[in-house]
């Protein structure tokens, strides 16, 4: 119990310093829809007409746009802590490392959750990638767009359970910026690919029955921020 009140208070601290200074709010979010706005003026105004094609279209926009959001998000989210020795100030309050992964964790994945709510929809309006579908999916669209955000939030689970904790490394050393996207794209890549996948295959079928890539991208997750749980101990002290 007194770990998960930790866990808690944790969370409420990130969210409240997010939302009260509101820049990487609106940095990431003003980012995102120009990713989605150069990719529709490059492919646009006459897209691809079959499905298959506007769904890789649109998923390579959103994992891109969402991929980029997230390094911009998680190169600030060590900063209050490393400056002027915070970080050594809460660990002096008693707080588990694990803890204090854990919340970073679930803040950054919050963060970004409630961008990919906004962003989503715009990007498949801008895209058109709405006009195209399948009649199957057509009849359940509220449920597909459930069923995407659902993807693209265990996506950013796996992406936020190794950008934390590569993020904590690379904040302790200089070029922080550069460090953390040379690190952090290649161990993502397989997250990328299998969302992206999983995202085709919400956009032409509706659904994901016997689909390889959500196995891989819910595996690879939790694999990660399982490793990074029980090793950030060593993280946070160096």
């Amino acid at each position: 119990m007194k770990g998960f009140r930790q866990i808690i208070w944790l969370i409420r601290k990130d969210l409240a310093l997010q939302f009260r200074t509101k820049d990487t709010l609106i940095l990431i979010f003003v980012f995102s829809i120009l990713v989605v706005l150069i990719f529709s003026f490059a492919f646009g105004p006459i897209f691809p007409d079959d499905p298959e094609d506007r769904a890789k279209l649109a998923a390579s926009v959103l994992w891109t746009a969402f991929s980029f959001a997230g390094i911009i998000t998680l190169n600030r989210s060590f900063d209050l802590e490393r400056a002027n020795g915070a970080i050594q100030g809460v660990r002096l309050t008693g707080v588990d490392p694990s803890n204090f992964y854990l919340s970073k964790v679930i803040s950054t994945l919050v963060f970004l959750t409630m961008l990919e709510l906004i962003v989503t929809p715009i990007a498949l309006q801008f895209l058109e990638v709405l006009d195209v579908l399948p009649a199957i999916v057509q009849e359940r669209l509220l449920l597909t767009l459930l069923k995407l955000i659902g993807v693209l939030a265990i996506g950013t689970l796996g992406f936020c359970a190794v950008g934390v904790i590569v993020s904590g490394i690379s904040t302790s050393t200089h070029g922080k910026e550069s460090l953390l996207s040379v690190v952090l794209l290649p161990l993502i890549f397989p997250v990328i690919m299998a969302g992206a996948k999983c995202s085709v295959s919400l956009l032409t079928t509706g659904g994901l029955e016997g689909n390889f890539w959500i196995s891989i991208l819910v595996v690879y997750s939790l694999v990660f921020l399982a490793s990074a749980y029980l090793l950030f101990e060593f993280v946070i002290e160096g």
